[in-house]
């Protein structure tokens, strides 16, 4: 199947149940793919305690954001949130919080919609990073085909209080490689990919977030994400 995510043209095979995914995305354009993706070329060998039915949607996905970083951008592992025409995306390990904190956003503040609870794709454009709801969203399927400025990232850690504060550049780069593509089998796929975090880092304003799962907290990201305050 044809299908435009991320502003790339991307052939995925619709096999392994993967056309419903894929179904907001597909486009009738006559162009060829910027990036083609193979069933053929899956490899269960790559995955530990898979299920062999995951594996379309598993191997689909990294064969697409290992190609975007050819294309200026990267996947964040995160829940990605847009609210007044912009996007704030949580990040951080599994069980975490990230889809709790994204729905205290949708609880707290009219208009805010997540668009992608997994995976979202980040793209640099003219200037300017995006973020993209994607197919690869996660097991509970949350995304919308939308393409959004990005205000900010935060990363998520458990505390007794709720407190944020804005990373280094160092620190948000090692935030930022635990939760993207690592799986790398390259030296150049690992330059390509140092290099988009480093353009990340650099340019949007990243966080971490000691939090509750309670309105509160909720409200204090908002506040310093969207007014940039340190």
């Amino acid at each position: 199947m044809l299908c435009k995510i991320a502003d790339l043209y991307v052939e995925v095979p619709e096999a392994g149940g993967m056309a419903p995914r894929l179904r907001d995305y597909v486009t009738n354009e006559k162009v060829s793919p910027d990036i083609c993706i193979r069933e053929e070329e899956y490899d269960i060998r790559r995955w530990e305690n898979i299920n062999p039915a995951s594996l379309p949607y598993m191997d689909s996905g990294l064969k697409f954001y290992i190609q975007l970083y050819k294309f200026g951008g990267m996947m964040l592992h995160a829940s990605a949130v847009e609210l007044d025409g912009r996007a704030y995306l949580f990040s951080g390990p599994p069980g975490m919080g990230k889809s709790t904190h994204t729905r205290l956003w949708q609880q707290e503040f009219a208009g805010a919609r997540v668009f992608n609870d997994d995976k979202p794709a980040l793209r640099y454009l003219d200037g300017v990073w995006y973020a993209y709801g994607t197919p690869w969203c996660g097991k509970d399927g949350i995304n919308i085909n939308m393409k959004v400025p990005l205000a900010g990232i935060c990363f998520l850690r458990r505390g007794a209080q709720n407190a944020i504060r804005r990373l280094s550049p160092i620190e948000a780069t090692a935030a930022a490689i635990t939760q993207t593509n690592y799986r790398l089998q390259t030296e150049h796929g690992i330059a390509y990919m140092a290099a988009v975090v480093d353009r990340l880092v650099t340019s949007v304003p990243i966080y971490e977030l000691t939090c509750l799962p309670e309105p509160s907290a909720a409200r204090l990201s908002y506040e310093t994400m969207s007014g940039g305050n340190l």
